[in-house]
């Protein structure tokens, strides 16, 4: 009999020594993005090429996705669904253009979670809850097929609990971040009745109405809600064409919303499946899209359109976020209602004649609280903090034009430039790398980098982080971190002294 401790063979595809289920996977993803058998495989096998060790199933399918990605940056562009080439344009247009993908993944509080999760939790997960193939998982996890079951649902708790303490450390809305553990507990059964208090609250907050809905299908829901919440959201685009494809579980898109989940308007009318605010939609798959190369049993015609009418519905959906969400406070990324009232306009930015690269003035970074902004000269990069200025040359910083109207602050005494050492999210830390104004192309995330100057009556100025235009820098606790733009009091306020002031244009 075999138990949990006992270790069971797993077949491989002798070409890539990965296991046949997982190769057929990556063959049915594939042919989510492409509009001919051909280019799919020949995605498919970009994929597969380059695994060059065991890798999760979750992780392969990130490949596929992260693959086709770059394709949209060469001559292979075309071979791509104009759907998946038309969705990317948005998210561009909603993140920006600079690592857009992994913006988007980051922006996507469920995958999130599901990153944090230990992998043995990640592949019982998936590969019992989401695909439906817990014999698979039980060879894969060298266990009995109960044991795998019982890992999943474990894991399956644990995501809710993960997706709750994410969701409560990036809302920037009060109200929803004091109800996030009531919506728990009432998804969870533990709590029988709503509160008044609540029930108003979720009668005008479509954001926590939403969560509810996802906690509910996540910690209570039948296969016929979980698998499509799972798959939809954690595959970030082609969730619906991939259910569709894969002889896993039954396939249910026409079950996708219970009656507790409520349904934006779209143009179909059709329920769609669950969204994170802001997060860009999966793109409907085309009627002539290709069955994938390796698609195991013939599906019924049926099946194939209620993909696609639900993707579509979907995208509908998520398109009204990303308006909502991208384009007033395109950049925000807090989770939940975005704030009320029109957005601010940044103060005047360097001039545009200016080349990028010009530094603009050479200043100290004295916060208006009194202290200022110092690190060590090694040649390593060191940790930014508060100090009490003395006017050396460790608390000197060049304030270096980058374009479109963005600054960089370089540290003079180690030559390093000002960096975001997180997700660009509340509390994140402050560090020094080097500089990506000076690297080109070959700089990874320059949005760490990219400041907006915004200057005050009081002659002082903010840092805004261009990328998330409701986060600035900020002195708190000894520390340099990320606060809220709208902080009372000095902790995000520095000096702008004359110079900096005139360079300005003010």
């Amino acid at each position: 009999m075999t138990s949990e401790h006992t270790p069971q063979q797993v077949l491989h595809e002798t070409a890539t020594g990965l296991p046949a289920e997982d190769v057929a996977a990556v063959h049915a993803y594939a042919a989510a993005f492409c509009g001919r058998p051909a280019s799919a495989a020949e995605l498919a096998g970009e994929v597969l090429a380059g695994q060059r060790a065991p890798a999760a199933r979750p992780v392969l399918l990130a490949d596929v996705r992260r693959t086709a990605f770059g394709w949209l940056r060469d001559s292979r562009s075309g071979l791509l669904l104009r759907d998946f080439r038309d969705w990317a344009q948005r998210a561009g247009e909603t993140f920006g253009t600079t690592d857009t993908l992994r913006l988007v993944e980051h922006d996507t509080p469920l995958l999130r979670a599901f990153g944090e999760l230990p992998d043995q939790s990640r592949a019982a997960l998936w590969l019992c809850l989401a695909e439906g193939e817990p014999a698979f998982a039980a060879r894969v996890l060298n266990t009995s097929q109960e044991f795998a079951e019982s890992m999943a649902e474990s894991a399956r708790s644990r995501l809710a609990d993960t997706f709750l303490r994410l969701r409560a450390e990036h809302t920037a809305d009060a109200r929803c971040v004091h109800y996030g553990g009531m919506l728990g507990a009432i998804a969870r059964g533990t709590h029988r009745e709503t509160p008044a208090d609540l029930e108003q609250h979720l009668e005008n907050c479509e954001f926590c109405a939403r969560d509810i809905a996802l906690l509910r299908t996540l910690t209570s829901g039948g296969t016929q809600e979980l698998r499509p919440l799972l798959v939809d959201r954690l595959l970030v685009w082609g969730g619906p064409a991939y259910r569709a494809a894969r002889p896993g579980a039954p396939d249910t898109s026409a079950n996708l919303i219970t009656s507790d989940t409520p349904s934006a308007p779209s143009a179909t009318n059709t329920p769609s499946a669950p969204l994170s605010p802001g997060a860009p939609p999966p793109a409907p798959p085309t009627p002539t899209e290709p069955r994938p190369a390796d698609p195991g049993p013939r599906r019924p015609v049926l099946a194939i359109a209620i993909a696609v009418v639900v993707t579509a519905a979907a995208t509908a959906v998520a398109l009204n976020l990303l308006s909502d969400v991208g384009q007033s406070e395109r950049t925000t990324r807090s989770y939940g209602p975005p704030p009320s009232g029109p957005a601010r306009s940044p103060s005047p930015s360097p001039s545009v004649s200016q080349a990028a690269g010009t530094v603009l003035a050479t200043v100290a970074l004295k916060s208006a609280a009194g202290p200022c902004v110092g690190a060590a000269a090694g040649e390593a990069p060191d940790i930014p903090a508060p100090s009490a200025c003395d006017g050396g040359t460790t608390q000197r910083w060049r304030v270096v034009d980058i374009g479109d109207g963005a600054v960089a602050l370089q540290h003079v005494a180690s030559t390093f430039c000002l960096d975001i050492a997180g997700d660009r999210a509340v509390g994140d830390p402050m560090q020094l790398r080097p500089c990506a104004y000076a690297q080109g192309d070959a700089a990874p995330y320059p949005e760490d980098q990219a400041f907006l100057l915004k200057t005050h009556q009081d002659k002082t100025f903010t840092l805004v982080c261009q990328d998330k235009p409701a986060l600035a820098v900020g002195s708190t606790n000894g520390e340099i971190r990320m606060l809220p733009t709208g902080t009372p009091g000095a902790a995000t306020r520095f000096a702008l002294d004359d110079v900096l002031d005139k360079a300005l244009g003010n």
